[in-house]
């Protein structure tokens, strides 16, 4: 099967690029890169963190969402006694920010029965097929490249924090650096049970218990055997915008990132002042969205959206202020696929920073989702008991007018959204190639403050011309901006792509 696929880095995409090449759908290339990701991307996400993925059918041109994404368990924090959630600081830049950890952090993951449940819907291959080049880069390891390297020690001060991880992370006594071989054969073992049986039974029995008594309430958690006999992977049809000629695929409610791409499209594209600078634009409509999410007038209809188009005509004339949303870490991956059916798959993952604990006996970091404040905009404990995580993940796909298929995520919490708009906008209003938009420069502007990547095409004058309360200009391409994976068909049949060299993405062609 000849296809394209972008992952967050060279072994995750050489092993989708595996299974395509083998003859797989594009579903399956992306469930084995998503497995993979635990070599290539040790520290971005685990198989008890959750994801999104929007899958495109080649026969019928239908384009569902499977929403894997973390639960807020039944209980509390404040019905826990003994509680275990505390913070650990992480150095951000100019700044630190604090994340919670503990077996109190814990969400409900939804990573294995998403997958298993894609593989299931639409792959070709056996589970235990997809899984086989994960557990080979598992067991004979998989060289850290230098941005993998760079994600890993951002999040060092949460993961050497305990023993069990420190042992895999740092098992020399040394946090792992580039070029580093990773090595986990106790999780591959783990992915072989999970396929040597129905996924459910080992999933539903021996990890289930081991969760339970790790992160349950006797040990100052909140999960409870109810969370997982109620937790359901929930196809959903998507937020569909029609933007010129072109229609763009992305996440629904309660997901937050793609309401927010799907306005910020609108805003510019039908309701845009031409007198006005391109880069002020892009800003304003950050800030419409931010604003608009925060009052609960984020829609793409109707009066909601005649609120945003108003709001948004009297920032890009005055002021800009926007309110300040939380600022996660980059822990999150992308992986983007095409096959020559014009089967598409964009799959976004996650599990916060994990909450510094490893699940035992299974070589897997448990998440931290209820510990992020990204997830948690009116504060910790507040997630509606029972129910999805809201989330910024926007994995997307784009039918271009010209009949170009463009599939793209990325990870960067709340510059996700704004990341993915500017790609978009790069391919379908200014006509760039594929690598040509993911290696443009980017803006993100929230809170009054300005970050902006300055070279290459940067409108620096444009820029420094925007009122905001701070400019902060970034000389080369930064991790802070995202790092969108991007795998296209083009209107001739060719496949192109890019991997964001800002994570060290990689791009395949098969």
């Amino acid at each position: 099967m000849q296809g394209v696929i972008s992952a967050g880095s060279r072994p995750t995409a050489e092993a989708g690029a595996a299974i395509l090449a083998a003859g797989g759908h594009a579903v399956d290339a992306a469930v084995a890169a998503s497995f993979a990701v635990a070599a290539g991307e040790p520290t971005v996400t685990s198989l008890a963190g959750g994801g999104m993925m929007l899958v495109r059918d080649g026969a019928t041109q239908e384009v569902t969402v499977l929403d894997f994404f973390g639960n807020a368990p039944q209980l509390k924090q404040s019905e826990v006694e003994n509680l275990d959630f505390y913070s650990i600081d992480l150095n951000y830049g100019p700044t630190t920010q604090s994340f919670y950890v503990g077996a109190g952090s814990a969400g409900v993951p939804g990573n294995i029965p998403g997958l298993c449940t894609a593989q299931e819907r639409w792959g070709r291959f056996s589970l235990a097929e997809v899984i086989e080049p994960a557990c080979r880069l598992l067991r004979e390891g998989a060289v850290l490249g230098p941005r993998q390297a760079a994600l890993a020690q951002f999040l060092a001060p949460i993961l050497i924090s305990q023993p069990e991880p420190k042992a895999i992370f740092a098992p020399t006594g040394r946090f792992l650096e580039s070029g580093d071989s990773f090595r986990l054969p106790v999780l591959a073992d783990t992915l072989e049970a999970l396929a040597d049986q129905r996924w459910q039974d080992f999933y539903d029995g021996p990890m289930r218990s081991q969760m339970l008594a790790q992160f349950g309430p006797d040990n100052g958690g909140l999960l409870t055997a109810e969370d997982f006999d109620n937790y359901q992977v929930i196809e959903r049809p998507p937020l569909t915008v029609k933007s010129g000629d072109a229609l763009v695929y992305t996440m629904p409610p309660p997901a937050a990132g793609g309401p927010m791409i799907g306005l910020m499209r609108l805003l510019l594209t039908e309701h845009r002042a031409e007198d006005f600078s391109r880069e002020r634009a892009l800003c304003a409509a950050m800030a419409t969205a931010d604003a608009a999410r925060l009052v609960g007038r984020l829609a793409t209809s109707g009066a909601d959206l005649d609120w945003c188009v108003h709001d948004f005509r009297t920032r890009i004339q005055g002021s800009l202020a926007s309110p300040a949303l939380p600022g996660g870490p980059p822990s999150t991956t992308h992986i983007s696929v095409v096959d020559q059916d014009g089967n598409a798959a964009s799959v976004t993952l996650s599990h916060g920073e994990s909450n510094a604990c490893l699940i035992d006996g299974m070589g897997i970091m448990m998440n931290n989702f209820l510990g992020e404040d990204d997830l948690l905009p009116h504060g910790f404990g507040t997630a509606p008991t029972g129910e999805r995580l809201a989330t910024m993940m926007s994995p997307t796909i784009v039918e271009a007018a010209d009949g170009g298929l463009h599939v793209l995520g990325t990870g960067g919490s709340n510059r996700i959204r704004t990341a993915i708009l500017q790609v978009i906008g790069s391919l379908i209003d200014d006509g760039l190639t594929p690598s040509a938009a993911v290696n443009e420069p980017r803006l993100h502007y929230e809170a009054g403050v300005l970050n902006a990547e300055t070279f290459g095409s940067a409108n620096v004058r444009a820029l420094k011309e925007i009122s905001s309360e701070r400019f902060v200009p970034f000389e080369d391409p930064h991790l802070f901006f995202g790092g969108v994976n991007l795998a296209s068909r083009l209107r001739d049949g060719r496949f192109d792509g890019g991997g964001d060299p800002r994570r060290g993405g990689h791009c395949v062609i098969v």
